[in-house]
C-alpha cells in the first residue's frame, strides 16, 4: 500500500534548514521512493510518504517532520533539488548538520535503495544508533555485530 499523508499522523513540515543532500535516482528506484513506508510495529521508527514533488520523513512515535526532499522528475528517474531539515525538530540535540545529512543519506539508502552503509554515530557518542533511529525491520550493516534483542536492555 503507497503512505500518504493521511496513512499515519504526522505534523507538517514548517520551516526548513538546507542540508547539502545530492542524490539521483533511476526509475525503479524512484517508483520505491514514491511508496513511501508506514510502519508496522512500535519499533519502526519512521513514516515516510511522497507527496509530488516532496517525500517527508517523519517520526512514527510523535509524527514530526524530520526531513523533506525535493524530488525532479529526469528523464530516467529523479533527482534531489532540495534537503531540508526541520527546524527545530533535529533528532538529536546538538547534532551537526553533516550528522544529519549522513543520517539522511542513510535512511534513504536502508529504506529505498537496498544498500548496507555502517550507520553514521555521533561524533562525541561513537555509539550505534541504527535501532534507535532506523528500527528494528532494517537489516544491520555488515560493520554491526548482530545481537539479540534483549541484549540491548
Amino acid at each position: 500500500m503507497r503512505a500518504s499523508r493521511t496513512s499515519w499522523k504526522c505534523e507538517p513540515f514548517r520551516e526548513g534548514a538546507t542540508l547539502p543532500y545530492q542524490a539521483a535516482f533511476d526509475s525503479e528506484q524512484f517508483a520505491r521512493l514514491k511508496e513511501g513506508f508506514i510502519p508496522q510495529e512500535m519499533e519502526d521508527k519512521w513514516f515516510i510518504y511522497y507527496e509530488e514533488p516532496h517525500l517527508f520523513f517523519h517520526r512514527s512515535w510523535t509524527g514530526r517532520a524530520i526531513y523533506r526532499l525535493a524530488l525532479r522528475s529526469v528523464q530516467r528517474g529523479a533527482e534531489v533539488t532540495e534537503a531540508l531539515l526541520s527546524v527545530g525538530q533535529t533528532q538529536t540535540p546538538g547534532v551537526s548538520f553533516d550528522y544529519e545529512l549522513q543520517v539522511l543519506d542513510y535512511l534513504v539508502s536502508s529504506f529505498f535503495l537496498g544498500q548496507s552503509k555502517p550507520f553514521p554515530s555521533t561524533p562525541p557518542l561513537r555509539l550505534p544508533m541504527n535501532g534507535v533511529v532506523l528500527g528494528t525491520c532494517f537489516a544491520e550493516s555488515p560493520e554491526t555485530p548482530k545481537r539479540p534483542w534483549w541484549h540491548i536492555w
